[in-house]
């Protein structure tokens, strides 16, 4: 109920309509004084009302006229009274008008409380299920963050693994380089010993008759020692290319390692500068 507003400044409004010639009604009255409640102002009407009789009776008998007879003021008394209780059935019904747009709009209030009510019930379900959203998100994001330093720390072991092995490339490399020139050279030599050996077996061969004994025992004998020479030759060669056959399977490994950390390595790169 809107504060300051009496009984009297109802039923002074409600006086004013009627001598305006309006009925006095609870949106009149309202507007007339510019506040109240419209309960405060239908209750306050309904004692209005109640008092109209009293008052209209006391109006007649005021204005009843000296020694009237009393067929007038029987005839003015059921006059006064018919317009009294025409007056109340109107006012009754415009009241009753008023209460059923009341409880209308009561029943509006209500039903948009309700709705907001299970509109606030809908907001917190979906304020649980954000926050509900927000914390597996966060620990998703923990989970993703350890993920991301797990791979960090294995891209730098991969890393250092890569570069050990590059060295190990680098040094097989240097090593094969070493035993293919040693094989060449050792080769190179032999094919020199073998020329000169050959030299000295024709020019033995070709000296005097005379001799053909002492040079078919010096021929032997440099034949066998070229035979040796060559058997030797020949073992060497053979300990050599199985040391580069060696060598090159250690190489071809190792390039394929290396090059497989280097794929894992460009792999991961990308994914922890992403994180």
């Amino acid at each position: 109920m809107t504060k300051g507003i009496t009984e009297a400044q109802v039923h002074t409004a409600a006086d004013a309509l009627v001598a305006a010639g309006e009925r006095p009604t609870v949106e009149r009255i309202r507007a007339h004084l510019g506040t109240g409640s419209p309960n405060t102002v239908t209750r306050l009407l309904d004692f209005w009302w109640q008092a109209l009789g009293a008052r209209l009776t006391a109006h007649q008998a005021i204005a009843t006229i000296p020694d009237a007879p009393a067929e007038i003021a029987a005839l003015a008394g059921q006059w006064w009274a018919w317009a009294w209780q025409q007056a109340r059935e109107t006012v009754q019904a415009e009241v009753a008008g008023e209460r059923a747009q009341l409880a209308s709009d009561r029943a509006a209030l209500d039903r948009e409380r309700e709705a907001l009510q299970q509109k606030e019930v809908r907001q917190q379900q979906l304020l649980a299920q954000a926050q509900q959203a927000e914390t597996a998100m966060a620990a998703r994001l923990a989970d993703i963050q350890r993920l991301v330093e797990q791979q960090a720390a294995q891209l730098v072991d991969l890393t250092q693994q890569r570069e050990a092995l590059e060295t190990r490339n680098e040094r097989l490399e240097a090593e094969f380089l070493n035993v293919t020139t040693r094989l060449q050279a050792q080769e190179t030599t032999a094919a020199a010993e073998r020329e000169t050996l050959t030299q000295q077996l024709r020019a033995t061969e070709d000296h005097g008759h005379a001799e053909v004994d002492r040079a078919r025992q010096e021929s032997k004998g440099l034949r066998t020692r070229l035979a040796a020479m060559e058997k030797e030759r020949t073992t060497e060669r053979e300990r050599h290319q199985h040391e580069l056959v060696t060598l090159r399977t250690s190489l071809t490994t190792a390039q394929q390692d290396v090059a497989a950390y280097r794929a894992r390595v460009e792999t991961l790169e990308p994914v922890v500068m992403r994180c």
